[in-house]
């Protein structure tokens, strides 16, 4: 259990947890200070010593994309990309450069030159090659690769692949980099600064701070196995051994894990010529909508939880769709989709229905009978330390789709999740069960002390929501309602109180041993905030994931919260 005792003493952009060089939180302890780093404000953004990797690329990333463009390995050319003019992306995987390559000819602008664009592959002992993406014949790339992805019992040796671009692309990479989570992480990236051949010094000294012995094939495999075993612990007890191993599939973030469930629906449904068409069902994850179409090209729709009588008026109408995606429950307005009529709706008209369960989590709710994809983020409660990505593909046995998802998710599966990160998340998640229980118990008591007070217009959890009925339906015998809420205010004024005088870590993520506030609209939607407010996730609502702490601790800071926000004229 890891909380954090006196959050009063954390710096603006100071690490959460604390301490932790490969922490996936940072601490932004005012409203202001959110408000600051939604606008890129200087004062902000210089305190930043970290962020959460999907929006803020982890420093040490950074600095080895700059020692990669110091080696100057790609092409003379007029613009070589040893200049200050260039930056540099890093992939684990050379799908993920092909996939990125798509990204910019799609959404780059007018004039996007991709022979200005460089494509590296570099290998442990300090080969390299240049992948040439331009060309049309696929096999020319995949005969550079042959021969270096063989390192099964040294997994953390695998080749890494580096894309070279002008910096006039960064907004546009950086897009990729959070939509998709397929970037390196800080532990990858740290391990071959200090260990690889290509970046040891002149006189070949090389630091080795961090794991002097690399993991070996078969602790890697061990730890991927326990994580198996725990996800699948939360289902419940008849359908536990249902559940083969090879249906569940690990990745190295939540996000990564959604997209190539989506990649995989695509090639399954895919036609000569025509787009897949997908449903968003909900207000989900601001990143989900975001990889099914501007990474993936699917032609969306998102429906609002009030529109499934009209999402089924148009199916019987004729409306064809390939994926159905939503959350249970949604984040960040805890509603809960009616599964069963959903599933009943991708039966009836032929399309594959994946849920998003990290908010519910296994341990809580049952889903898997009615639905075909259930996604997870193991980086959230799964976790609870907020130091490790990963997410979690799992395919239901009850799916009739299971047969052709597994086909196509198992054809361009790849060990990537670096071993290191995926050792830390076994550890780390071998009491996940009692964690979600003690923080289902620690919500319920934060709500019942936030619900009577004149300055709290709405709370949001789903329990005591309208759609509670529902979640009922889904949650298993000892399963409670989650550890996150929102809360939307009489006032911006209130809500602004509220979120500064509350003496918790604040910033983004969810799902923490520690309590966690957050003013999610800013954080998610500052360039889209009128149209966020339409489907009900206002400018100034507060999201809160509850921790482990005593309840003694919470309501303390409740209180002073609350009366803060209170004396505060509307």
């Amino acid at each position: 259990m890891q909380t954090i005792a006196d959050p009063r003493s954390i710096a603006l952009g100071s690490p959460l947890p604390p301490g932790d060089i490969h922490a996936v939180g940072v601490h932004l302890p005012e409203w202001r200070d959110t408000l600051g780093w939604a606008a890129r404000e200087g004062r902000v953004l210089d305190a930043m010593k970290t962020g959460y990797p999907r929006f803020f690329v982890p420093r040490v990333v950074d600095k080895l994309a700059e020692r990669i463009l110091e080696l100057g390995l790609a092409p003379e050319s007029n613009s070589h990309p040893s200049k200050p003019n260039y930056r540099s992306i890093i992939f684990p995987s050379k799908r993920y450069v092909d996939f990125y390559i798509g990204f910019l000819r799609r959404q780059g602008p007018p004039g996007t030159n991709l022979d200005q664009v460089y494509a590296l592959m570099l290998k442990w002992d300090g080969t390299t090659a240049n992948l040439d993406f331009k060309k049309t014949d696929q096999s020319i790339s995949r005969r550079c690769l042959d021969g270096y992805l063989h390192v099964d019992n040294q997994p953390n040796q695998r080749p890494i692949f580096a894309v070279l671009y002008p910096a006039s692309l960064y907004s546009l990479t950086k897009a990729f980099w959070q939509h998709t989570g397929f970037g390196i992480s800080s532990r990858h990236a740290t391990y071959w600064l200090e260990n690889a051949e290509i970046f040891k010094t002149p006189d070949g000294d090389a630091s080795k701070s961090f794991h002097e012995r690399p993991i070996r094939g078969s602790s890697y495999r061990s730890a991927k196995e326990s994580i198996t075993i725990v996800v699948k612990s939360g289902q419940s007890p008849e359908h536990v051994e249902s559940v083969a191993d090879d249906n569940i599939l690990l990745y190295p973030t939540g996000m990564t894990a959604i997209t190539e469930a989506a990649v995989a629906i695509k090639a399954l449904r895919s036609t000569v010529g025509g787009r897949c068409a997908a449903a968003v069902f909900g207000f989900t994850y601001v990143d989900t909508y975001k990889t099914i179409t501007r990474v993936l090209d699917f032609d969306a729709t998102l429906y609002k939880y009030a529109d499934a009588d009209e999402l089924e008026r148009q199916l019987n109408e004729g409306l064809k769709l390939d994926l159905l995606i939503t959350e249970f429950p949604g984040n960040p307005l805890l509603q809960s989709p009616d599964m069963t009529r959903l599933h009943d709706l991708a039966k009836k008209h032929d399309f594959i229905l994946i849920v998003d369960d990290t908010v519910g989590t296994c341990i809580n709710v049952n889903l898997m009978q009615y639905c075909d994809v259930v996604c997870t983020s193991l980086t959230k409660m799964f976790s609870g330390r907020c130091n490790v990505m990963g997410g979690a593909v799992v395919v239901s046995p009850h799916s009739p789709h299971q047969e052709g998802l597994l086909t196509a998710l198992g054809k361009v599966y790849e060990e990537i999740w670096f071993p290191e990160d995926a050792s830390v998340m076994e550890t780390n998640s071998r009491d996940f069960r009692e964690r979600v229980l003690r923080a289902n118990s620690n919500a319920e008591f934060v709500v019942s002390l936030l619900q009577h007070s004149p300055a709290i217009e709405e709370v949001y959890y789903p329990k005591g929501s309208t759609t509670q009925h529902i979640y009922d339906r889904f949650r298993l015998p000892n399963g409670g309602y989650g550890f996150l809420l929102s809360i939307k205010f009489t006032s911006p004024a209130r809500a602004i109180a509220f979120y500064d005088n509350l003496d918790v870590a604040k910033g983004p993520s969810l799902g923490t041993n520690f309590t966690l506030c957050c003013a999610y609209t800013l954080l998610a939607h500052y360039s889209e905030l009128e149209w966020a407010a339409e489907y009900g996730v206002v400018e100034h609502l507060v999201r809160i994931s509850v921790g482990l702490e005593d309840e003694e601790w919470l309501r303390a800071r409740i209180d002073k919260a609350l009366r803060a926000a209170e004396t505060v004229r509307d």
